[in-house]
């Protein structure tokens, strides 16, 4: 007896029964396809670009075959009242093949090196800890100047419209040429790492991509931030803003400088950038457990920064979410538009991107010049120094950002020291008849053991405050790319008490609110004031502090303007010893004369740009 046949299947059943089939049918190589990612991933092949390159070409070759055998098997066509057509499904596969086709061609792009991914991962790893360093310094440093701001009841949403005195204006230009400057720089290394999008966000590379997404927006977020509070504050005094709109060319600002500092900083292209920041940060968070990478790779403090900033963004400057949602998400923290928007801006860009990804860890200064600085120089004599691009006295304005106090070798100071002055000081500090090394070694003798130990080889021959305290440093490290010595118009007593009030300071942490009131921190220049100052039982000089957004301190420039200002005066307390003038350009360095040390007080922070 034969089966009876099966009962007919609804439109909606056998519809269901084909969707099934052919889920069921895409099921099994998606799963193989995903565990052969999975392998190689584990591997070691990154996601992006090249699995996801690999996919986007299958895609492109799988769309091609199917569409060919369509075309020759003659089903690509079908007939319509109009003529022949393509059929719906082979659009829908043209359709899908080109978009796998862009996205590979932009994937192709993306995957082009740029400085930021062709620097080998030691020099990598080197410059991001120089600009993690600088990042610091200079968000410090922006900080403290707007700090400084918003304590003056003359500026302000609450402040009287008045016309500024003499002491105002000068505290705002100063200010606003700081806050300038540290912008150029920081803007900097928003730019060197706004392809952080090029590193692989799975396992191989996510370090990499956290490290310069993480800084690339702070960064942002810190220029953003500044020009927000800064532009709250000046806006309300229409003669604040006239005043930082007029040209000022022998401090670097052109005409218009404030209405383009606040256009290019705070235009709609730069919130839907910050927004776009967020959104990722959040994603790094749910998706990619990123709170807790970040805190292994040390940087939590990092990713605290950019929670902080955008708390304070969202009640200085807040953003239309609304407006800015479909642009952010287009947004990938890159600046898109010219970068020539400050003075000799794209020179600048151009020279600290070479710099950086050139002359990581040395200076333009040679050897050789370094050991004809150091016969030059005597022990207590006051030296300047400028690194290029790096470690600089931001906050403040001025061409030289450093101050030190040479101290020469061991060998060296030991023989400059043998002077009945010297003696004699030590014999009434001690009671015993001692020279100054072993004066120094008995009194400070943890610092004098640092002291004599060389570094690399090198002798320490200076102390200087840095941002990691008051330190012995070597002639390489000094050096830098410009140099300067001037010598206390003293005699050798007076400067070995002032090389022994330095070495009482060694250690103390870098004082980044530039205070001076107290000695418990200290900034470049505070050394050497401090250890200079006069005192019952000691000779000195002073240097003459001068008022920077609202504190007396003394930028390193101030040392050499004051110097300028009184070469000429027989009672003048510096003598000038020598000056390492520089071409950043040509990347080489020369002794100059007295005259053109005088003047180099008045070149601006963007000089190197310029050349």
């Amino acid at each position: 007896m034969s089966a009876s046949p099966p009962p007919p299947r609804s439109p909606f059943v056998l519809g269901l029964g084909s969707l099934l089939d052919e889920l069921g049918q895409a099921l099994l190589p998606g799963a193989l396809g995903a565990a052969l990612g999975y392998y190689l991933s584990d591997q070691g092949t990154p996601l992006l670009p090249d699995l996801l390159g690999g996919l986007l070409l299958a895609g492109v070759l799988g769309v091609a075959l199917i569409v060919g055998g369509k075309l020759l098997h003659g089903r690509a066509w079908e007939e319509s009242p109009r003529g022949a057509k393509l059929r719906k499904r082979v659009v829908f596969f043209l359709v899908v093949g080109s978009l796998a086709l862009g996205g590979r061609l932009a994937l192709f792009f993306a995957e082009q090196p740029s400085p930021l991914t062709a620097l080998p991962r030691e020099d990598l790893h080197a410059a991001f800890m120089v600009d993690l360093q600088r990042y610091r310094e200079l968000e410090r440093g922006m900080e403290a100047t707007l700090r400084g701001l918003e304590a003056q009841p003359w500026l302000g949403p609450d402040a009287p419209e008045d016309v500024l005195s003499a002491e105002q204006e000068a505290m705002l230009l100063d200010s606003f040429e700081a806050l300038w400057a540290s912008t150029v720089e920081m803007d900097e290394i928003r730019g060197f790492y706004e392809d952080w999008y090029r590193f692989d966000p799975s396992r191989l590379q996510r370090p990499w991509h956290l490290r310069s997404f993480l800084l690339t927006f702070a960064a942002e977020l810190t220029v953003h931030e500044t020009a927000a509070r800064f532009s709250n504050l000046v806006l309300p005094n229409n003669n604040a803003k006239k005043l930082l709109d007029a040209p000022r060319p022998e401090r670097g600002l052109p005409k218009t400088a404030f209405s383009v500092y606040r256009q290019e900083l705070l235009g709609t292209r730069d919130q839907a950038r910050v927004l776009a920041g967020q959104q990722y940060l959040d994603l790094l968070a749910r998706a990619a457990n990123g709170r807790q990478e970040t805190a292994e790779l040390g940087l939590s403090w990092l990713w605290e920064r950019c929670e902080a900033h955008l708390r304070t963004l969202a009640l200085v400057a807040p953003i239309d979410r609304a407006t800015l949602l479909a642009r952010a998400d287009a947004q990938v923290l890159k600046r898109t538009l010219k970068r020539a928007w400050y003075p000799a801006q794209k020179g600048v860009a151009e020279a600290m991107g070479d710099t950086r990804t050139r002359r990581i860890g040395w200076y333009l200064i040679p050897e050789d010049q370094q050991a004809q600085a150091m016969a030059l120089s005597e022990p207590g004599d006051i030296l300047l120094s400028r690194k290029n691009w790096y470690l600089s006295n931001v906050g403040l304005p001025g061409f030289w950002p450093h101050a030190i106090l040479y101290l020469g070798t061991p060998e060296q100071l030991s023989t400059w020291a043998d002077d009945e002055g010297v003696r004699a000081f030590i014999q009434e500090e001690t009671g015993e008849a001692l020279d100054l090394s072993t004066y120094l070694a008995r009194r400070f003798p943890a610092a004098w053991a640092r002291y004599v130990a060389q570094e690399d080889g090198h002798p320490h021959v200076v102390i200087e405050a840095i941002s990691e305290g008051v330190s012995f440093s070597t002639m390489p490290h000094a050096a830098g790319d410009y140099l300067a010595g001037m010598r206390p118009r003293l005699d050798k007593r007076a400067r070995a008490q002032a090389i022994a009030h330095a070495f009482a300071d060694l250690d103390k942490p870098y004082d980044f609110d530039f205070d001076f009131a107290t000695d418990a921190a200290l900034v470049c220049t505070e050394l050497v004031w401090r250890a200079y100052r006069p005192a019952e039982g000691k000779q000195g000089f002073e240097l003459q502090l001068v008022d920077v957004a609202g504190r007396r301190t003394l930028p390193a420039n101030q040392v050499a303007r004051q110097y300028a200002l009184a070469a000429d005066d027989p009672e003048r307390v510096l003598d000038f010893v020598f000056f390492i003038d520089a071409s950043e350009r040509e990347r080489k360095t020369w002794f100059s004369d007295e005259a053109t040390y005088r003047a180099s007080h008045e070149r601006t922070k963007l000089d190197v740009a310029t050349q």
